[in-house]
């Protein structure tokens, strides 16, 4: 499904302040930090300590994810900004504090209770009740479609935007691009004779 919402980023801010008064504010953010950086439900999800963490416990420039965490069934590579990188050595220190068995193979993402992942159901649950507090009809998956518009937006070349969310036709890249009118205005202004 394709969203037609576009967030500006006075609203994510807001989002974002909303999110640090919830219980399980730490996971939430960082879950939305990764659904803001072109990740899927699917992918973030089921990450582990070893996918987004060197052996000696450093961020990864690139997070390299396997079959079994990707749509599709297929290898699949995300690319981390500095902030991203950042955040995620933050929340390094949330993730030791807050397992006794702190290992490569520990989840990013648990439940309270069980120490299991959440699954899908959970995660667009936590998003959708999210964004309908700000007026907001949209999925988990709107994140990816900002952070796609936004990577057109500031001049990145639709085939490269392609490669970093990972879609194997363009034209699926090209349906994820969200746009409103004040976008169009500005874009016409590009245009002098």
């Amino acid at each position: 499904m394709v969203n037609d919402v576009f967030v500006d980023d006075k609203k994510l801010k807001d989002i974002f302040v909303y999110i640090s008064g919830l219980k399980n504010a730490e996971q939430i953010r960082m879950m939305f930090l990764f659904s803001l950086n072109g990740f899927r439900s699917i992918n973030f999800r089921l990450l582990q300590v070893g996918d987004c963490y060197t052996s000696d416990f450093k961020v990864k420039d690139v997070v390299i994810l396997s079959e079994d965490k990707n749509k599709g069934q297929h290898k699949c590579s995300y690319f981390l900004n500095s902030q991203m990188k950042k955040e995620l050595a933050s929340y390094l220190k949330f993730l030791q504090a807050k397992h006794k068995n702190f290992s490569e193979d520990t989840y990013l993402f648990t439940s309270q209770k069980q120490h299991k992942p959440y699954n899908r159901v959970s995660i667009c649950k936590i998003f959708s009740s999210i964004y309908n507090k700000f007026g907001i009809q949209a999925s988990s998956h709107l994140g990816r479609h900002l952070f796609i518009s936004k990577l057109i937006n500031s001049g990145v070349n639709i085939c490269l935007v392609q490669k970093l969310v990972n879609h194997k036709n363009i034209s699926t890249t090209q349906k994820y691009y969200n746009y409103n009118e004040s976008m169009l205005s500005k874009a016409v202004e590009n245009v002098r004779i």
